[in-house]
C-alpha cells in the first residue's frame, strides 16, 4: 500500500465506517446533545435567572416578564456570556462521548480523520481571518469614526477578556466540530459527494442561527445570506484542507473579535466590547464578507497548495465496522 492510498483511506470524510452510519443515528446524536445542552448546560443561566427574580420579583401573571428580552435585560453581560458559552462546553463534551459510543469515532477523527490535531493550522486560520477582520474594522472606523462609540471599563473588560479567551474558542470550535466535522462526514457517507457535504451543513448552519437577534433586527434574507456565506467559506477550506482546524481557528477569532472589539444593537454577543457601532448596514457588511472570504480562501490556497479538483472526487461508501476478536 503506497502513501497516497493510505492518505485517502484515513482522511477526514473517508474515516466514517458503517457503524450506525444511517441518517437517523446522526439525528439522534444531535437530539441527545441538544437535550443535554438545554438541561445540564442551562443550569448556570437558570441559577442567574432565579437569583435575578428573587432580587426583583415580578408577578407570575405578567406574561411580558417572561419574554426573552425581559429576562435577559437585567443580567450582567459577562455572566450571560459565560453561561451561554458553558452550554457549548456541555454540548461538545456530550457529542464527543456519544459519537465515540455510537460510531466508534474519536474526537480527533471527527476533526480530520486521524489521531492527532494539526494545531498549527488552527493558529494559521485564526491569524489570517483575524487580520482580515481587524483590517475591515479599521477601514470602517477610519472612513466613519463618528459611527463608533468607544467605551472602556477596565475591570469589566478584564473579566470579559478572561471569559472570551477561555470560553469562546470552545463555543466556536463546537459549532465547527458539529457542522464541518460530524455532519459533513455523515452527509459525505450518505451521498458520496463532497459538494453535498459542503452545501447541506452550510444550510443547516445558517438555519441554526435564524433565531439570533440580528435576524429579527436586520432582516431574514440578508442575515441568512451572511450566515450561509460563513458556513460555505469554513466548509470549503475544511474540504480542501482535509480537516476543520483552519475553520476552528477562523471561527474562534471571528467570535472573539465580536465579543471584545466591536458590538452593535441586536448582536447575539451582548458584551462590553471596546467599540459599539451606532448604525449597521447588513448589505454592506455582506459585501465585505464576500471579499474577505475570497481573500481568505486565496491566501490559504497559496500557503497549502490546495488542489480544487478534490471537490469533485467521490467519497467511497463507508467500509464495514471493525470486528473485535
Amino acid at each position: 500500500m503506497n502513501n497516497l492510498t493510505l492518505y485517502y483511506m484515513t482522511n477526514h470524510l473517508e474515516c466514517v465506517t458503517a457503524q450506525k452510519s444511517q441518517w437517523y443515528w446522526y439525528l439522534l446524536v444531535i437530539f441527545i446533545c441538544f437535550m443535554a445542552t438545554n438541561t445540564v448546560g442551562a443550569i448556570p443561566l437558570f441559577i442567574i435567572l432565579i437569583t435575578q427574580w428573587i432580587q426583583n420579583p415580578k408577578p407570575l401573571t405578567d406574561i411580558n416578564s417572561f419574554s426573552q428580552e425581559s429576562m435577559m435585560s437585567g443580567i450582567d453581560s459577562n455572566l450571560y456570556l459565560a453561561s451561554m458559552a458553558f452550554s457549548f462546553v456541555v454540548f461538545l463534551a456530550v457529542a464527543i462521548w456519544i459519537i465515540k459510543m455510537f460510531h466508534g469515532r474519536s474526537w480527533t477523527e471527527v476533526i480530520n480523520g486521524t489521531k492527532r490535531v494539526r494545531w498549527s493550522r488552527f493558529f494559521v486560520g485564526l491569524a489570517v481571518w483575524g487580520v482580515l477582520q481587524v483590517g475591515s474594522f479599521a477601514i470602517n472606523y477610519m472612513t466613519d469614526p463618528n459611527n463608533f462609540e468607544f467605551r472602556f471599563e477596565p475591570v469589566r473588560f478584564i473579566f470579559l477578556t478572561i471569559i472570551t479567551l477561555t470560553m469562546i474558542p470552545i463555543q466556536s470550535s463546537c459549532e465547527e466540530f458539529v457542522f464541518r466535522g460530524y455532519l459533513a462526514q455523515g452527509v459525505a457517507s450518505w451521498t458520496g459527494s463532497r459538494l453535498w457535504a459542503l452545501l447541506i451543513p452550510s444550510v443547516l448552519f445558517a438555519l441554526l442561527h435564524s433565531a439570533n437577534p440580528e435576524v429579527t433586527k436586520y432582516g431574514f434574507g440578508v442575515m441568512m445570506a451572511n450566515y450561509f456565506l460563513i458556513g460555505l467559506t469554513f466548509g470549503l477550506i475544511s474540504l480542501l484542507d482535509d480537516g476543520i482546524e483552519l475553520a476552528m481557528g477562523a471561527h474562534s477569532i471571528n467570535n472573539i473579535l465580536g465579543s471584545m472589539l466591536m458590538t452593535y444593537e441586536g448582536s447575539a454577543l451582548r458584551t462590553d466590547a471596546l467599540f459599539k457601532a451606532k448604525i449597521i448596514n447588513p448589505g454592506e457588511d455582506l459585501f465585505i464578507a464576500v471579499i474577505s472570504s475570497i481573500v481568505f480562501i486565496g491566501i490559504l490556497a497559496f500557503i497549502y497548495k490546495w488542489k480544487f479538483g478534490i471537490l469533485t472526487r467521490r467519497v467511497p461508501p463507508p467500509p464495514p465496522s471493525p470486528v473485535l476478536s
